[in-house]
């Protein structure tokens, strides 16, 4: 075979963040199940909301963009907000709702959605609503009417609302509260509003805390690792469909070296393809990809992440590593830092807020990361 067949501009591979795989396998359930609550709601029927949980690299904010594609389809207007973009989750919530409702007609239902979006000036021109774009602090405990206005206006206009809440156990909780409390709302009135979060395994926890009901209001889908067919699929199906054969070695390597992460099986199928010079690809393709692979995991998956945390936190993290795949208890990665758990307890809850790691439980820690320890010790052993 030619290596022109394995033109990089070809590469149907996408290892990105967020970015869409070329086969979505192993997560239509998740999908199948959505729809339906979508569907129901719609049709003033009760159904549970979604909860979407993982290990960063098993595709959650994939399968967000996946089902706000689904929610689309079957007439919802999707807000999708990510928690730790650096801007204020709830303002960013708060326009794309003012968007959604000032495209409605000017019912009494869409100004009084306007009103509780924007508490600054409402003015009312002809059979028309205008909202003066001021500057101004939400209020913040008026949330839980927001959501229950717009699906109120939505629904008017035989439309629902899904909201798409990404690394939601970052959000305050008093604001995920008041979130929560309006969905609650809009299931007891019959109303088309569909809540999807995402987030660490700790967001079902968080969620638990921020309201003592919701857990009843959500279903829970866990996302870890794909088994080694969906692996094989996810990485055979899209060079088929161009064309090209991997040898079965080759996809079991790959399954391997990604241990059925998502984002790990992008990047080794994307630098195998760069690399290919068999036909089949062949485990040889795999190994000449693998300098290239395991660099562009570690220069930008587990770097950055490095990169953003001060040293004292990085000293935290070296000695979790230290001790090897998780979860640990709190108490022990202390120990073996030579210090008490209340003196690197501020490190802990920190790097917590940064998404690094995550309390699985009460009193035990884990990294956010898969394959984040032997990163930290490949780094730091020179």
């Amino acid at each position: 075979m030619s290596v022109e067949l394995y033109d990089p501009v070809a590469n149907p591979y996408a290892p990105g963040a967020g970015t869409p795989p070329p086969a979505l396998v192993g997560r239509d359930r998740v999908i199948e199940q959505a729809e339906i609550a979508l569907r129901r709601l719609k049709s003033a029927r009760s159904s549970q909301h979604l909860l979407v949980t993982g290990l960063r690299g098993v595709g959650k904010t994939v399968l967000l963009g996946k089902l706000s594609a689904v929610a689309e389809h079957v007439g919802y207007r999707v807000i999708r907000v990510e928690a730790m973009s650096g801007d204020d989750p709830i303002l960013s919530f708060l326009r794309q709702a003012r968007r959604i409702v000032e495209e409605f007609d000017g019912s009494a239902k869409v100004g009084r959605a306007l009103k509780s979006i924007e508490s600054v000036s409402l003015t009312i021109a002809g059979t028309g609503v205008a909202v003066e774009r001021q500057v101004a602090t939400p209020d913040r405990e008026a949330l839980a009417d927001v959501v229950t206005d717009i699906a109120r206006a939505a629904a008017d206009e035989d439309l629902g609302i899904m909201v798409a809440l990404d690394e939601a156990q970052t959000l305050d909780t008093h604001d995920l509260r008041r979130l929560i409390a309006g969905i609650h709302r809009c299931g007891q009135d019959g109303l088309p509003f569909y809540g999807v979060f995402a987030g660490l395994p700790n967001l079902v926890g968080e969620i638990a805390r921020a309201a003592t009901y919701a857990e009843r209001m959500f279903t829970v889908s866990d996302l870890g690792p794909l088994t080694p067919d969906q692996v094989i699929e996810a990485i055979v199906a899209p060079a088929e469909e161009i064309g090209v054969g991997w040898s079965k070695p080759a996809a079991e390597l790959i399954v391997d070296h990604s241990d059925g992460f998502p984002f790990f099986v992008q990047t080794w199928a994307y630098h195998t393809w760069n690399a290919a010079t068999d036909d089949p690809m062949s485990a040889a393709d795999v190994e000449r990809a693998a300098p290239n692979a395991r660099h562009a995991l570690d220069s930008s998956f587990f770097a950055a992440r490095i990169a953003r945390i001060p040293a004292s936190e990085v000293a935290y993290v070296r000695t979790l590593a230290s001790l090897g795949p998780g979860p640990h208890r709190s108490g022990e990665v202390a120990a073996a830092a030579g210090k008490s758990t209340a003196q690197v307890a501020a490190f802990r809850d920190r790097l917590i807020g940064e998404g690094v790691i995550f309390a699985p439980r009460y009193g035990w820690v884990e990294f956010a990361i898969p394959h984040f320890d032997r990163y930290v010790e490949r780094a730091f052993s020179t």
